[in-house]
């Protein structure tokens, strides 16, 4: 899925939908004491996306540098911990819509552990062939200004 079919399956909340998945994957990140910082935002155009690099934290310092990427054709994706390696992904070549989507707890976890998601994004899965995942993200546009809850 393009951002152009995203944009259409979510209408005007699209881009604060992502934003707002953003920044509670950035709030989540900060209450695990990790540092994640914004390397390009929502891009609102035709691509839809999200990219942060983990910062140096002294608990983790091998986390520093390591890229975590979303976008609506692949969901999420950390560089690989070698460079130049393929990305890993946290949805597999047989992941369902709602996949793509994520709890932002589950997506950190994911990010700080050892991914176990396949080196290839995901194949042929559209967010809007599930009204579930659709509205998992609709619900982060609500969600964007709100306080994190405890």
């Amino acid at each position: 899925m393009d951002g152009n079919a995203l944009v259409a399956a979510l209408g005007q909340e699209t881009a604060a939908s992502v934003r707002g998945y953003r920044e509670r994957v950035l709030r989540e990140a900060a209450r695990r004491g990790l540092r994640l910082d914004d390397r390009g935002g929502v891009r609102e155009a035709t691509l839809l996306g999200i990219r942060l690099a983990f910062g140096f934290c002294r608990d983790r310092p091998e986390l520093t540098g390591r890229t975590l990427s979303w976008g609506p054709a692949h969901g999420w994706s950390l560089s690989h911990r070698t460079a130049g390696g393929p990305p890993a992904h946290y949805a597999g070549p047989g992941a369902t819509p709602r996949c793509l989507v994520p709890e932002p707890a589950d997506v950190v976890e994911w990010a700080v552990g050892e991914p176990a998601g396949s080196a290839s994004p995901p194949r042929g899965v559209e967010l809007d062939d599930d009204p579930v995942a659709i509205r998992r993200l609709l619900r982060f546009a609500r969600r964007a200004e709100a306080p994190a809850a405890p």
